[in-house]
């Protein structure tokens, strides 16, 4: 497993590396989408500080980036091309690019949500699930495009048009994500102290499982994901206090009590084991056979970074079938993998756990040592006797407590 650490902690800095000198950012040709947007009308060059495309028949057009560059959705800012008339109202609108999980925001490019913003004017609130369409599972990001559209708007209505607007504060309500996950965290984390000091409190885990469910996968649809971490290498960081929280959370739990998300967080693990639990017979694979398909998921994950570190396209390590599941979005292969993987655990616990996870695979790499755990044969993952920590998800089933000291007189 040192050979393996070494291994992937070179290939992800080698990578951010090569991409730093080799990514080269990918230029939309904005007066090309102009002549789309506003046909009729001719822009002269981008100039001003914000820079705007000024015409002489009354409109104006910007990039929302170029104006408010301080606002951000969940994994960075979403830019925005806007066409603006003397009237203050949109015209025309078109997504340049964002760094947004496809899975959750798919709906948001599309010409049926994009149509919803025209005609709108600088003086309405844009509120989203009120003036604005909400995209379930996908709040952060909406309410990230609707402030850039509005505030970018409003902004330039006064510098190009002298319009006066007064500001409305964030477009839609106060998330409180970020509360309902760190509750879930503290409850798992007493639940996982008093595990540790006697195995009759081994409901508590179970009611974390499915409150994760529940809560991380069903009612946020954020579970913690190998794109956070290739967002955080990438130097982009988000706007929601939820990233903060969920990443800073599930690093922190690593460092002090190893694959701990995994065994009591993680809402597809949780669903997996649940799974495993109806009483089938489960099949015997060779220990021998087990190890080796068990280094699948750190082959995988080596695989992906180099992909994703040095083109800086993030959704090039989008396999994991849990984003598929809980942004209940994907194509017809991502859904045969999700289904197949679900069903698995019919027969072999915690199928995807063991053996393709990538989260799985960056916890285990992170993981420290913890002789404590012995195995046995209720593990949930299906260790064998003494096995690897990297394998271990802390559910304390086998946890042995610490021998006493001997004094000597």
């Amino acid at each position: 497993m040192k050979k393996l650490r070494t291994l992937a902690a070179l290939v992800a800095v080698i990578s951010l590396g090569a991409g730093q000198l080799l990514r080269q950012e990918v230029r939309v040709d904005e007066r090309a989408l102009l002549a789309e947007l506003a046909p009729d009308a001719m822009f002269f060059e981008k100039a001003g500080s914000p820079p705007y495309y000024r015409s002489e028949r009354g409109v104006a057009a910007f990039n929302t980036h170029d104006v408010r560059p301080e606002i951000r959705g969940y994994a960075g800012p979403i830019k925005v091309l806007v066409v603006l008339g003397s009237d203050g109202r949109i015209k025309g609108l078109k997504i340049l690019s964002h760094r947004e999980t496809k899975n959750y925001v798919q709906y948001m490019e599309t010409p049926a949500y994009i149509s919803r913003f025209i005609g709108k004017s600088v003086y309405d609130r844009f509120e989203i699930d009120k003036d604005i369409d909400g995209i379930s599972r996908a709040t952060v990001s909406v309410q990230a495009l609707a402030r850039s559209v509005r505030d970018a708007s409003r902004a330039a209505a006064h510098d190009v048009y002298g319009l006066q607007t007064v500001s409305d504060g964030p477009a839609g309500a106060v998330s409180l994500s970020w509360l309902w996950y760190s509750l879930l965290v503290l409850f798992g984390s007493t639940g996982y102290v008093l595990t540790r000091r006697d195995r009759r409190y081994r409901i508590v885990r179970d009611i974390s499982l499915v409150g994760s469910i529940a809560i991380i996968g069903l009612y946020l649809a954020s579970p913690f994901s190998v794109l956070h971490l290739f967002n955080l290498a990438l130097g982009r960081p988000s706007s929601s206090l939820l990233w903060y929280v969920l990443v800073g959370s599930t690093l922190v739990s690593v460092l002090v009590a190893g694959r701990f998300y995994c065994g009591w967080l993680c809402p597809f693990g949780a669903l997996s084991e649940l799974i495993s639990r109806v009483p089938l017979r489960k099949w015997s694979i060779p220990a021998e056979l087990d190890d080796r398909w068990r280094r699948l998921k750190y082959a995988a994950l080596i695989v992906v970074t180099p992909a994703v570190l040095v083109s800086g396209r993030v959704d090039y390590g989008n396999y994991e079938v849990y984003i598929t599941l809980f942004a209940v979005h994907g194509n017809a292969f991502a859904w045969t993998l999700t289904a197949l993987m679900a069903l698995a655990n019919l027969r072999v616990p915690r199928f995807w756990c063991r053996y393709l996870c990538p989260v799985a695979a960056v916890t285990g790499l992170l993981a420290r040592q913890e002789p404590a755990y012995v195995g046995g044969h209720d593990c949930p993952m299906g260790n064998k006797s003494h096995p690897d920590t990297t394998e271990c998800i802390r559910c304390n089933r086998c946890r042995q407590p610490a021998a006493p000291a001997i004094t000597r007189p």
